[in-house]
């Protein structure tokens, strides 16, 4: 299983609050509208940095997503369909700052 992680930074003009609110409930639900998302991905997880995440300080991520594919090439073909290009992709530059996001192509190899 292929497995892009991005540690997501949030755009500075966003609070918190409205980080999370876009990324769940306008994001998620683009990403599971795309038929591409249908043919390719097997699975998408966010995790979101806890309120105590932030009780020292800004963390150095706002939350984390986890994309699976049975291949790296169900990959490629994901993030390079015109459709993920056109709807998808602007809409990460809505919430999360790209140039501090970080984005890491793992291979699983399953412990427990």
């Amino acid at each position: 299983m292929v497995k892009p992680i991005v540690a997501v930074k949030r755009r500075a003009d966003l609070s918190v609050e409205a980080f999370q609110q876009h990324w769940r409930h306008r994001h998620a639900p683009l990403v599971l509208a795309r038929p591409a998302t249908a043919r390719h991905i097997r699975g998408y997880v966010q995790c979101l940095t806890i309120p105590a995440g932030y009780a020292e300080g800004e963390p150095a991520c706002d939350g984390s997503a986890e994309r699976w594919f049975d291949s790296d090439a169900d990959r490629a073909r994901l993030f390079s369909d015109p459709d993920y290009l056109a709807t998808v992709q602007p809409d990460e530059g809505r919430f999360a700052d790209i140039a501090q996001t970080r984005f890491l192509v793992t291979e699983e190899h399953r412990v427990i």
